[in-house]
């Protein structure tokens, strides 16, 4: 209820604010458990996922630390917001929270990165996505902001297509140790970044042509 009361209340100032424009929006499932993983460069970054994709309600994992203060905690878990500490090898209670909404059916949004970074080379990708996907048979739809969000100028997210890790053949059957968490990274990797590349490359192919 907190959450689409928020929704109402800054939906227009974010328009103005942060203006973004999503492309590939009907790539994401309207409904069933799925993760969905973007590159991350700013705190802006699930504020624009939670406004343009409005289709979905997004469980977001997020650093331990955003919780401290009472005040922002109970505003950060009132829109879905759960902690996860980054600085463990493993977070056994946000891994349990993350399978837990999974297996209910939500759309869980993590950043692979596993914190902000400079979006413009393809970064290795943390394995937590990964393992929560075959762990728990769900796609992953992998999306991309093609620049680093800014106030006041348009920002630009492009939804890929689910990848489908536990229907792959070299995933089937197959215990998930750090060799092959690492094989399945490196796709969820290629499904992002390929997004970016894609994106620039027809731009560039549209002002040849001019």
């Amino acid at each position: 209820m907190f959450f689409y009361f928020c929704l109402i209340i800054l939906y227009i100032p974010l328009l103005i604010v942060l203006p973004t424009r999503v492309t590939g929006k009907k790539n994401l499932p309207k409904k069933g458990r799925v993760i969905f993983c973007t590159n991350h460069q700013t705190l802006c970054d699930p504020v624009i996922i939670a406004y343009k994709l409005t289709g979905r309600r997004f469980r977001f994992m997020a650093k331990k630390p955003l919780f401290k203060h009472k005040i922002s905690g109970a505003f950060l878990k009132g829109i879905g917001a759960y902690p996860v500490d980054y600085k463990a090898a493993t977070d056994i209670k946000a891994v349990k929270q993350t399978i837990k909404y999974l297996k209910e059916e939500k759309a869980v949004c993590i950043f692979p990165e596993g914190g902000r970074r400079d979006s413009d080379i393809n970064n290795e990708l943390k394995n937590g996505v990964a393992m929560f996907a075959l762990r728990t048979n769900t796609p992953v739809v992998p999306a991309c902001f093609v620049k680093k969000p800014g106030f006041f100028k348009l920002n630009r997210l492009i939804v890929g297509k689910p990848i489908y890790l536990h229907e792959m053949e070299q995933f089937k059957d197959k215990k998930a140790d750090k060799e092959l968490l690492d094989q399945a990274s490196d796709i969820i990797n290629h499904g992002i970044f390929d997004l970016k590349t894609e994106y620039e490359n027809k731009k560039k192919s549209k002002k040849n042509r001019k």
